[in-house]
């Protein structure tokens, strides 16, 4: 492993003690592309080498984050301080009958998942019952890792050594996929990746919708404007001020040097909490959450722990509750089966209540199942879900993106910015800001491939000090982040490698979009007025934490898994070569909404994209007439 530069005249490295120790941990503790944490789980010697002999920043309680972990127990004091039900509850819920147990069951609680919970259970008939399942914990604000040793320990895998790649933490927060020529990062938690994501809420082009494989019926990015709309309202979205941190001044001079013209410099809307604007006399915002104003402190993507972040927790999952969702966490899916009137889920509960790690396996019953374990964990379950009689489309798991996602460095820019988180903490000599505050967005060029977008990015505060070893700018204030988006081509898919799923994309090193961003990273590190520095913290191994696809939608069963709707297809009616014998039929009450539906990237944040279709999805479950027995007509919430 490397740090090695693209660039001859990159200053010589700095000899520091034990360098070789700290550039293997950095490559676990690698950002994953800057916009998630991600740190390796380590024995205590590496991790008392990566402390820096005690330079790494200490772990303590502030005052912020007291606060922060307050004011979400007052919000949530009608139901015990916490969105999370008692596990014990679903475990009693085994020995019903089927039919008696749950109307609706969501697997898992990111966008999509919160989403339909939220808008089924604003519907859903008196007596019946709507639960979500979601593999990790419920994270309270103001208890997120900010330091190497805190994350190190919330890695869901393990990232070095003999069995590399298999689970070694199931609880953990950080979910890092590890495949031979991508890795992949997502959140393991109540809330989805939303809880460790950078919260900027784009659109994409109109023509990333109008290509061929997307369904007919969502080709004209006009059908969504609506959901996309809804879900805006409900995030409380705002604009970065102008020139509100020196990285923001840093990237918009770099941008009119590069290219003047209207709109190519985005100050990007983030769902976070600027100032009062959305929130009550009591600090509430309208979904009954307190929230406090974004601290500036750079920490967005290793959990907000100022309570700034507007995540799932702070809207669409309190609606849930307030409807009567009931939320289960550390239960984690293996596979659905299809009953005769009701779908079987197949789970296992971890209960560390004791102190130790207790599995127990369940089967719970539902009318509906909506698969929202994201990309590629949707996928998973329904390729697991094979072996217990789902027969489904061809496509399970081909048509993977990983958004485009590329991380780059411009070293000593001729405007200078402070880059490193400090935290919820006292030690702030100066605003960060949030994750990404601004967007480059190369739009004008003629075809969708080689149109891009690239974000500034801060580093957060529990990898400071490794990054600063690796771009040898000791106070990460003579460097700037560049994360590309772009049309990769969606050739990615999944197989069965090493005893897990793994991501196969062969000629990914090489292809023709990796060397045009590379080529854009060099022009814009030299609008900054400095260099290009790649990190090869990998190998020659990308990073995405924006993995989309898997379960794609389509018109046509051979080549997407589920239709426009949402709706899994049915491969019991058969195929002949590459086309269906008969016209798509779907399994009645199995839906997909998450970011696994998408067939092909996006080119910028896909937050907004999923919040949109999974808005559809929920809205057409619920007009349905097939349905009309398990939704009433009660007015929505929110």
């Amino acid at each position: 492993m490397s740090g090695a530069t693209e660039n001859a005249n990159s200053p010589a490295p700095v000899e520091r003690p034990s360098r070789r120790n700290l550039l293997q941990l950095a490559a676990s503790a690698s950002l994953a592309g800057a916009i998630g944490s991600a740190a390796a789980k380590a024995d205590d010697s590496l991790a008392n080498a990566a402390a820096f002999a005690g330079v790494e920043p200490a772990a303590c309680t502030t005052s912020l984050k007291q606060r922060a972990g307050d004011d979400y127990r007052a919000s949530l004091q009608p139901y015990g301080g916490r969105l999370a039900d008692d596990l014990q509850a679903l475990i009693a819920t085994t020995s019903r009958p089927p039919l008696e147990q749950f109307a609706v069951t969501i697997i898992g609680s990111g966008y999509g998942a919160a989403i339909c919970a939220a808008r089924l259970s604003a519907r859903l008939g008196s007596g019946l019952r709507i639960c979500i399942l979601e593999r990790g914990r419920e994270w309270l604000p103001g208890t997120f890792p900010d330091t190497f040793r805190e994350a190190s320990r919330q890695t869901r895998q393990k990232l070095t050594g003999k069995g590399q790649g298999g689970i070694d933490n199931p609880l953990g927060l950080y979910n890092i996929k590890m495949n031979a020529e991508i890795n992949t990062l997502s959140a393991s938690g109540l809330g989805g990746t939303s809880l460790i994501n950078a919260s900027v809420a784009l659109k994409p082009d109109a023509d990333v919708f109008a290509q061929s494989c997307w369904p007919s019926a969502l080709r004209e990015r006009a059908v969504l404007d609506p959901y996309f709309d809804r879900s805006a309202r409900i995030l409380g979205l705002a604009r970065t001020p102008y020139d509100q941190t020196r990285k923001v001044l840093s990237r918009r001079d770099a941008a009119e040097r590069l290219n003047p013209r209207p709109g190519f410099f985005d100050r990007s809307p983030l769902a976070v909490t600027y100032d009062e604007r959305y929130l009550d006399a009591e600090g509430r915002n309208p979904h009954g959450m307190i929230q406090r104003p974004c601290a500036l402190c750079g920490d967005c993507i290793t959990g907000c722990n100022v309570g700034a972040k507007n995540t799932l927790v702070t809207n669409y999952l309190p609606i849930a509750k307030h409807n009567g969702t009931e939320m289960y966490t550390q239960v984690e899916v293996r596979s659905v089966q299809a009953g005769a009137s009701v779908y079987h889920i197949h789970a296992i509960v971890r209960d560390d209540s004791s102190g130790t790690l207790q599995e127990t396996p369940i089967t719970i019953s539902s009318q509906l199942v909506i698969l929202a374990a994201g990309s590629p964990g949707s996928a998973e379950i329904l390729l697991q879900s094979r072996q217990s009689g789902l027969e489904l489309s061809p496509a399970l798991g081909q048509r993977w993106s990983f958004n485009g996602d590329t991380i780059g460095f411009v070293i000593k820019p001729r405007y200078c910015a402070p880059i490193g988180g400090v935290g919820a903490h006292p030690d702030a000599a100066q605003p960060i800001g949030p994750t990404v505050q601004t967007s480059l967005i190369y739009n004008r060029r003629p075809e969708l491939r080689h149109r891009l977008m690239i974000q500034e990015a801060a580093i957060p505060r529990a990898v400071t000090k490794i990054f600063a070893l690796l771009l040898q700018d000791p106070n990460l204030d003579h460097s700037m982040t560049m994360l590309g988006m772009g049309h990769d081509g969606a050739e990615g898919k999944l197989i069965w490698k090493d005893d897990r799923w793994q991501i196969d994309w062969p000629d990914l090193r090489d292809s023709h979009y990796r060397k045009m961003v590379f080529h854009d990273f060099d022009e814009l590190a030299q609008a900054h007025g400095g260099w290009y520095k790649r990190l090869r913290m990998f190998g020659d191994t990308l990073v995405s934490v924006h993995p989309l696809g898997g379960c794609g939608m389509s018109d046509d069963p051979a080549s997407g898994v589920v239709n426009d709707r949402g709706q899994v297809f049915d491969g019991r009616w058969g195929c002949s070569g590459q086309a269906f014998s008969q016209s798509p039929t779907v399994y009645p009450g199995l839906f997909v909404a998450d970011g696994s539906v998408i067939p092909t990237s996006l080119g910028v944040n896909p937050l907004m994209t999923i919040c949109a279709v999974s808005e559809r999805i929920a809205e057409q479950i619920v007009a349905d007439p097939q349905w009309s027995h398990l939704f009433s007509g009660r007015a929505p919430r929110g």
